[in-house]
């Protein structure tokens, strides 16, 4: 298969001890089961105000004080009426709000329409867990170890992390008002909300906490105002080794395109890595959707912004794993880690491009002939298929269609140009191939014309970012 290449792997040493490794965990704070009571004055009728109904944003040891939709109250949809029956329609615009002035008789309990708990005398969430803050924490680890002697890391990485505390949890809760300043409803304390972590060597999958509930409360400390449940959640966790500090048994320099062989590699494109022990066995990922596991290794991608995704795989053996680079991995510098069960088998890192057009060669060295398909169609739409690796007769009378195997096209495929000769050529279509998972397709019409040329460029680019040049010959 043309997806099969080869490239040089790295090894990196380390001076014992190594501290410059971590284990990043992305972090989150949940809250859920959100309820208002008592007298709550921050937004009483003014000039200025817009009472009943009030802003609400939280700061909290996950996040800083924002309008995050992080504690939303209810949406009523319908006629609002206050104490003296006047009416209006509220949440028109899609707010969850709250009542943020009780303490007005236009608006105080039991007011059905503005309350809708607790026998219309307090106020509760609809809207179920919300997430009021993410963050990336970084956890100072030991470098893998093989301590079996088979050839995989299996101890160490992010497997020394067992659990994870995001330490004394609070909530602040304000009424958000740009012209009159924010007013502080209430703060929530909670205990610690320990998460415990399954680790491997290379990373952690998503866990969370038990939930639980606020035990003291302050400005004022009583009455409690404000009630909420709150968890916390490790998203992921990722081995991260930025110093190269650490000595693997196979360390991946970098990862490159598997068509062109460059440095740089764009999301949903397919890409190629090397070295030594990355799989248990040589094998094939079959089907339209790849699988994320194939002879045993997974390969996982953390992006610029801490995000670690899987990555399906088209090939795996011993010395080669082609794999495809996850839809939605943000452009930047990306780290990358291979696993098996048995652990960590590959570090190594990537350069994500937004753009970053490839041309497969029928030879695979990224150069030479193109991969793809020519069809000759003649007067009465009989198609006859060959190959560009040969030389290409056109025949007058009939029309030629060039299909060019690529990748990292998809993205821009009205902004795809291709060249011929130095001569620009009708695109007919560009876009992904039904049939293997990060491949692309470009369609073109060869024009009569290239009659005789001889061997000539085959230029690609993608909203002006070339791919690499390969050749085509005519007769």
């Amino acid at each position: 298969m043309f997806f099969r290449f080869r490239l040089r792997a790295a090894l990196l040493l380390c001076a014992i001890p190594c501290f410059a490794q971590v284990c990043r965990l992305s972090v989150a704070g949940l809250n859920r089961d959100r309820k208002v009571a008592g007298e709550i004055a921050t937004e009483c009728p003014a000039p200025l105000h817009t009472a009943p109904f009030g802003n609400w944003g939280v700061t909290s040891n996950y996040g800083v004080k924002r309008d995050g939709n992080q504690f939303n109250g209810w949406c009523h949809e319908s006629d609002v009426c206050d104490n003296y029956g006047n009416c209006r329609k509220v949440c028109r615009d899609g707010w969850y709000e709250w009542n943020s002035c009780t303490t007005h008789p236009q608006y105080r309990a039991p007011n059905c329409s503005l309350y809708n708990d607790a026998e219309c005398t307090a106020q509760k969430s609809t809207q179920g867990i919300n997430v009021h803050g993410t963050q990336t924490v970084e956890i100072r680890v030991r470098c893998p170890i093989d301590s079996n002697n088979d050839g995989v890391a299996d101890t160490g990485g992010c497997a020394d992390v067992k659990e994870y505390s995001h330490g004394d949890n609070f909530m602040s809760l304000y009424e958000l008002d740009p012209v009159t300043g924010d007013s502080l409803i209430q703060s929530l304390y909670f205990p610690r909300t320990p998460v415990s972590l399954n680790c491997t060597t290379g990373g952690c999958p998503p866990a969370g906490s038990e939930w639980v509930q606020p035990d003291r409360w302050d400005s004022p400390a009583q009455p409690a105002k404000v009630w909420s449940e709150l968890a916390t959640v490790v998203n992921s966790g990722t081995f991260v080794d930025s110093q190269r500090a650490c000595r693997m048994l196979v360390t991946v320099a970098n990862t490159v395109s598997a068509a062109s062989f460059r440095q740089n590699v764009a999301p949903a494109s397919i890409a190629t890595l090397s070295g030594a022990n990355l799989a248990a066995s040589t094998e094939t990922g079959a089907g339209v959707v790849l699988p994320f596991t194939v002879a045993g290794s997974r390969v996982f991608v953390t992006d610029s912004l801490g995000a670690r995704r899987p990555a399906g795989i088209l090939y795996a053996s011993p010395s080669q794993i082609n794999y495809v680079v996850p839809p939605g991995t943000e452009p930047g510098n990306a780290s990358l880690i291979v696993e098996s069960d048995q652990g960590i088998r590959a570090i190594g890192s990537l350069q994500v491009r937004e753009i970053a057009p490839a041309v497969f060669a029928a030879n695979g060295s990224g150069s030479g002939r193109p991969a793809g398909l020519v069809i000759r169609r003649d007067v009465q739409g009989n198609d006859t298929v060959g190959a560009p690796s040969n030389p290409i007769q056109l025949v007058a009378g009939t029309d030629t269609f060039l299909a060019i195997y690529a990748t990292g096209v998809r993205a821009r495929p009205g902004a795809v140009q291709v060249r011929i000769a130095e001569d620009p050529v009708e695109v007919l279509w560009a876009g992904p191939h039904p049939e293997v998972e990060g491949l692309d397709q470009i369609n073109v019409r060869v024009p009569q014309r290239m009659t005789g040329r001889g061997e000539v460029d085959l230029e690609v680019s993608v909203s002006n970012t070339n791919a690499n040049v390969l050749k085509l010959f005519f007769r």
